[in-house]
């Protein structure tokens, strides 16, 4: 499987201290390249070098900003710079104008959420040119609706939900098993319709696509989710043993769930869901998409389902808190989540002789 190219991810809507930002697992550029890479889904900051001769009184001018932008914790270097970025950029409502007078107008709600995400960035040390080119990334995304038809997927929430979360996910990726609990939180918080589809990254992680289709086998004893949570929550690995304990402690009738394992209906149903999310545009894992909106943080995720509740006249609960729903590294800075990215890995082959665990049945 030839797999598309990775692209950069960053966070928005929500402010930092309140999002959960979800590292993922990368997709791969190719079938010789696939790795698993611990990048957090933010944008890092760039080397910041001191000019040669630096005096006081060098310090750049601030530049006018549109009205109702709020920058004040930005020094005048970063200020010049947004400003500098508003003026150059367009309208991210599409209009023939500005970004800095779409702010202006004030008619753009997006533009002022879009503002907030560069102060951010600029905040975290950005430059320029990698602050433009997220902000076009996230325009892209935010004006980008994409139709999922989720079939017979597994469900958690009710049937005739108006919300509907599609949760595109990988047994073996350690970032979707830091987000089972807190997605969790927000589906019983909200109520939403929550759907899992399989994106097993099959040459990072070699038992991510057997895993799957035991997922997929345990399905159709209609133990989906108790066989789910306990492949996510077992720390031992997902080996092909381990996985056949985990089907047993599921009170899995044993018998029929190696048959459907073994079946090539377990692996057509697995290719349909990696197929979806290619057309999806996905780019790694966990990924979610609200009503066809794509979100890479649990934050986003929880912005745009108030958003469709409130735009669906529904009553709205109190917003969770980051705290309340994420995990202990939650907030951390774009800065120490670089600090702990390691060099990508080849995975490991199997032995000469022996069967991948849990690897797809010929």
């Amino acid at each position: 499987m030839n797999l598309p190219h990775m692209k950069s991810i960053s966070s928005i809507f929500m402010m930092l201290t309140a999002t959960l930002v979800i590292p993922a697992c990368k997709h791969a550029e190719s079938s010789q390249s696939a790795s698993v890479e611990s990048q957090g889904r933010e944008l890092p900051p760039e080397p910041v070098t001191a000019p040669a001769a630096a005096t006081a009184t060098t310090a750049p001018v601030a530049s006018p900003l549109p009205k109702g932008v709020d920058a004040k914790d930005l020094d005048a270097a970063e200020k010049k710079t947004l400003a500098e970025i508003l003026a150059e950029q367009f309208d991210p409502c599409g209009k023939p104008r500005s970004f800095a007078t779409a702010l202006e107008a004030g008619d753009c709600p997006v533009a002022f959420k879009l503002t907030q995400t560069l102060i951010t960035y600029l905040q975290a040390g950005a430059g320029k040119k990698a602050a433009i080119a997220q902000l076009l990334k996230e325009v892209e995304r935010i004006n980008t609706l994409v139709q999922i038809d989720n079939g017979h997927a597994p469900r958690r929430g009710p049937a005739d939900a108006k919300v509907v979360v599609t949760e595109f996910s990988d047994f073996e990726c350690p970032f979707c098993r830091r987000a089972v609990t807190p997605l969790d939180k927000l589906q019983k918080h909200y109520g939403f319709a929550l759907y899992y589809r399989f994106f097993p990254l099959k040459l990072a992680h070699p038992n991510a696509e057997g895993a799957a289709r035991a997922a997929w086998a345990a399905q159709q004893q209609g133990k989906f989710w108790e066989m789910h949570d306990l492949m996510f929550a077992n720390a031992d690995g997902l080996d092909w043993e381990s996985v056949k304990k985990l089907a047993a402690k599921a009170g899995l009738d044993m018998k029929k769930f190696l048959a459907d394992f073994e079946s090539p209906a377990s692996k057509a149903a697995v290719d349909a869901d990696v197929k979806a999310g290619d057309e999806a545009g996905l780019d790694g894992t966990p990924t979610f998409y609200v009503n066809g909106r794509k979100a890479e943080t649990l934050g986003q995720v929880q912005e745009l389902v108030r958003e469709l509740m409130q735009g669906g006249g529904a009553a709205l609960p109190e917003p969770l808190a980051g705290e309340d729903y994420g995990p202990a590294d939650a907030g951390k800075t774009a800065a120490a989540k670089t600090a702990e990215e390691k060099p990508a890995e080849k995975p490991a082959e199997p032995a000469p002789g022996a069967a991948p665990a849990a690897a797809p049945v010929k």
